[in-house]
């Protein structure tokens, strides 16, 4: 029977730093057989561009490099990833500058020459240093995405609305460019979980959240459960018409979606020069609650 060769996971990949082409195929080779997959650069310009294209877990990078030390290639990979992970490489004269790369942020610095269990040794303590690094940035965004997160609904809440809205009026302004806001609300909404039960009005509520998120522009816009059955988006570059076509989008998607008589009333402005984030926001809610007492299932468009 013939034996495969089945290649083990690897542990990480780690980037060598080092003008000395003996020096790299040494350390690649331990690495190596230790199950890290290893890439390597000649200069600091180089490193910095495969540190950013390849993202790898470690970096072992010589202090005296041609060009770009390695004291500066430390200091830009650690401005591109403030959490990269970086242990110097530095021969006993320059144990100062070592201690200066600490302070710059390396994690680590091994002496020239080394001995290859303490290079080993070195690379595994500092790839647990990257885990737990790489955890405790994966907790903090998280709990920062729950902080600015309606849990129904997935869309961006209340408090995280208004903190939006005012950095991208300050950004229309030095643009100079459009800015359009949509709120609404779902037309007889207490009604309809008095006769089908608040599960059922949750259902609705978080199948809106899906529309709107599918109706708007990735990454461009944004949208808000504004409080209880009121939702918001605001619409970055987006002209009165452009906005209206949206919104138009929208009320369609929710009255078609299935669910017995529920539609939805819209609020459209474009925010004008003379607004403040007040003026604006109360201009789509007033052009809400026109659409909403002329009817339901519509859209107004503010006047001003």
């Amino acid at each position: 029977m013939e034996d495969r060769f089945i290649p083990r996971e690897t542990k990480g990949k780690v980037l060598i730093v080092d003008d000395a082409p003996d020096t790299r195929e040494i350390i690649q080779k331990l690495l190596n057989y230790e199950g890290y997959e290893v890439s390597n650069a000649s200069t600091g310009e180089e490193g910095v561009k495969i540190a950013e294209e390849e993202k790898p877990e470690i970096i072992l990078m010589d202090i005296n490099l041609p060009g770009m030390d390695g004291t500066e290639a430390l200091r830009k990979i650690r401005e591109i990833n403030p959490i990269q992970c970086v242990i110097m490489l530095t021969a006993y004269a320059t144990l100062d500058n070592a201690i200066q790369a600490l302070k710059e942020g390396a994690s680590d610095f091994i002496k020239k020459p080394f001995e290859n269990a303490h290079l080993i040794h070195v690379v595994n303590q500092t790839l647990e240093k990257h885990l737990t690094l790489k955890e405790k940035e994966r907790l903090e965004d998280e709990v920062r995405r729950l902080s600015i997160t309606d849990d129904l609904t997935g869309l961006y809440n209340h408090r995280h609305f208004f903190k939006t809205l005012a950095s991208e009026i300050i950004r229309k302004e030095r643009q100079k460019t459009t800015l359009s806001l949509l709120m609404f609300d779902i037309d007889h909404f207490k009604r309809y979980n008095d006769l089908y039960g608040h599960l059922e009005g949750d259902r609705v509520l978080k199948k809106i959240g899906e529309i709107v998120s599918h109706s708007i522009r990735s990454n461009v816009d944004s949208g808000y459960r504004y409080g209880g059955d009121e939702f918001a988006a605001l619409l970055i570059g987006a002209t009165r018409n452009q906005a209206l076509q949206i919104a138009e989008r929208i009320r369609s998607t929710i009255q078609e979606a299935g669910f017995e008589k529920i539609t939805v009333s819209i609020g459209l402005s474009e925010f004008k020069d003379q607004m403040d984030i007040e003026a604006f926001v109360k201009s789509a809610d007033n052009a809400m609650y026109t659409a909403k007492h002329s009817g339901g299932n519509r859209v107004h468009t503010h006047s001003p």
